[in-house]
This record gives structure tokens, C-alpha cells and sequence, in this order.
């Protein structure tokens, strides 16, 4: 397979001992790095780190994700939680090679206005806080079957005038069968955390969410079906956190969702649960769906066009919008 293979893989899994042992569940500071990046991975559950599609967006799960047919291509989206709060992204993709891959990026998330008080409780006026992340993502083919890649993401915390500037990283690697049609992907996410944080003041810990994930996508040969599984949080295994059931704790690792996607790959619904939002969020007093999202999108010549709806709580349903532009398209129209 190849000596940059195996460097590799011995690169990850020296990367996933040092982190483990130091790393572990992160805080709010970077929680919004796991937020979703368009409709399509919004309402396949939000982490999915294996599946088989061009969409660029795909890569902010699993850098490994990011293919050279994704050449330049423009993905916008953006996201209505709550009143005055949401969050966006965005993206641009391009293949140096027929190996070789780029991305650019960010996501950003807005909290709003609020009132601000200093110590002594008197008002200061309006406060914002607000967080920010520039991705850069290069991936390589390295034979017919894996494909490797890395992320760096710089991130600022800005809340209420104090700021915080932390340095994270996602490397991941992918194995892809056209025969079988199967994807697997593995990931370690958000390996990093703060180096500037505001002075005198203890925002969060120097840690950013760790996430270490597996995935594994199926399209099924005589249906235009996609099945996807992703196990989340393997690093993690803490049943006190779960109220010490040990099947909660399990639970919570998975996604699973399903697409319906033809072979003309010119529309996609999806449908899907996550087990940690819907253990986590669910109102035990009410019927909650908490956990569940799901969509649709689709191609108009050189757009391409998403809408994901996900329950994140009984409270609020937000839903995401994604507008992506193949440059490559309106190139050829030109000529």
C-alpha cells in the first residue's frame, strides 16, 4: 500500500496515545466546532465521517472526505437556532492533481446581544459573543482504496470583550471499495487546544473537544439507498456521566441515518438519529424527538441546493440552508 500509507497510519495512532492521555472531553469554548456544516450533514445526524459523495462539506467531519472531483466548487450555509442565535459556514474546494486536494474554509457561530455587567453588577451595556474558525484541508489519494487527509483550524473566542485564540486539528483517513460500494472512514477531531486566552480570567480549560469517530457507508447496488453508521466519542468511556448505565454510555456513540440517492446523484433525502442528542436532550415529561433530523437537497445545472431541519430539543427546531456553485460549470458555459 505504500510507505506514506503506513507513516501515516503510525502518525494517527501517536497522534490518538499522546491526546488521549491529555485531552479529554473539552469545554463550550470549541463545542460549536461540532455544530453542522450544511443541510446534508445536518440531517444525516451532524458527524459523519464516511460517506460517499463529492460534497466538499463532508470534509469538515473527516478530511479524508475531500475528493478531487470536488474541484472548484463554493458551498454556503447557514443556520437559525434560536432568536438572534445562528451559526454559518462556508467553503471553497480545489484539486491540485489528480491525487491531490485543497479547502478553505470557516465556521462561525452567533450568540446574539445581551446585557453586560461588570463585577459589581452595574450595567455596561449591550455585549456580544460570538465564535470563529478558519479551516484549511488537504487530502491525498494514495492508491485506489485510501485516501488521507488533515485539517488545520485556527478558532476565536470573542465574549464580551474577552477573547481566547486556540489552534486545533482533524486528521483522518478513508478506504473506499467501488466494487462493494463501501466506505469506511476514522477520524480523530479536534486535536488541540487553547495557546491565548484572556488575561486573569478562566474561561475554559486548554482542551478542545476530542472526538474520536468510525464510520461506515453502504450504498446499496439494486436501490438508490445509502446507508451510514457512525460511532462517536471512543475515546470517551465514562458511565458516570451517564448516570452510570452502562447502556446509555453506549448508546450515545452512535449515529445512523439513511439517504435515497439515485445514480444521476441529482437530488438526496436523508433521514437520521443521533443517539447523544436524543439521550441527552430529550424532555422525560413530553414526547421529545430530540435526536432526529432529516432533508433534502438537489441539482439545478451548476447549483446545488439543501435544506436539513434537526431537533436538537423539544425547545427549538433549527434549520439549515446550504447553496453550493460548481465554478467549474460556469467555466464551460463561458467557452
Amino acid at each position: 500500500m505504500g510507505r506514506g500509507f503506513y507513516i501515516f497510519v503510525c502518525g494517527f495512532v501517536l497522534c490518538f496515545v499522546l491526546s488521549a492521555s491529555a485531552q479529554q472531553m473539552g469545554t463550550a469554548f470549541s463545542s460549536f466546532l461540532e455544530c453542522p456544516v450544511s443541510a446534508h450533514t445536518a440531517a444525516l445526524g451532524g458527524n459523519i465521517v464516511s460517506y460517499i459523495d463529492t460534497d466538499p462539506m463532508f470534509a469538515f467531519s473527516n478530511p479524508a472526505a475531500l475528493r478531487t472531483e470536488a474541484d472548484k466548487q463554493v458551498y454556503v450555509n447557514g443556520a437559525v437556532y434560536m432568536k438572534n442565535t445562528g451559526y454559518t459556514s462556508a467553503a471553497y474546494s480545489m484539486k491540485f492533481s489528480d491525487k491531490d486536494a485543497l479547502q478553505v474554509g470557516f465556521q462561525a457561530t452567533m450568540y446574539g446581544k445581551m446585557d453586560g455587567y461588570d463585577e459589581y453588577g452595574n450595567p455596561t451595556g449591550k455585549v456580544t459573543a460570538n465564535d470563529f474558525a478558519i479551516l484549511a484541508t488537504y487530502s491525498r489519494l494514495l492508491n485506489k482504496y485510501f485516501t488521507v487527509g488533515v485539517t488545520v483550524k485556527p478558532v476565536v473566542n470573542s465574549y464580551g470583550g474577552y477573547t481566547s485564540f486556540s489552534l486545533g486539528s482533524d486528521i483522518g483517513i478513508m478506504f473506499h471499495d467501488s466494487v462493494s460500494l463501501v466506505n469506511v472512514g476514522l477520524v480523530l477531531q479536534n486535536f488541540g487546544g487553547k495557546i491565548v486566552g484572556p488575561h486573569g480570567i478562566a474561561m475554559t480549560n486548554d482542551w478542545m473537544p476530542l472526538n474520536l469517530a468510525v464510520g461506515v457507508s453502504k450504498r446499496l447496488a439494486k436501490a438508490p439507498l445509502v446507508l451510514n453508521l457512525t460511532l462517536q466519542n471512543l475515546q470517551r468511556w465514562d458511565k458516570n456521566e451517564c448516570g452510570g448505565k452502562v447502556g446509555t454510555m453506549i448508546g450515545k456513540k452512535f449515529i445512523i441515518g439513511v439517504d435515497i440517492v439515485p445514480k444521476s446523484e441529482k437530488f438526496w433525502v436523508s433521514l437520521s438519529y443521533n443517539f447523544d442528542r436524543g439521550l441527552s436532550l430529550k424532555n422525560p415529561t413530553v414526547l421529545s424527538v430530540s435526536g432526529l433530523s432529516f432533508g433534502g437537497g438537489g441539482n439545478i445545472k451548476m447549483v446545488k441546493l439543501g435544506v436539513g431541519l434537526a431537533f436538537y430539543s423539544s425547545a427549538a427546531v433549527t434549520a439549515h440552508f446550504t447553496f453550493g456553485i460548481n465554478l467549474n460549470k460556469i467555466n464551460k458555459k463561458a467557452l
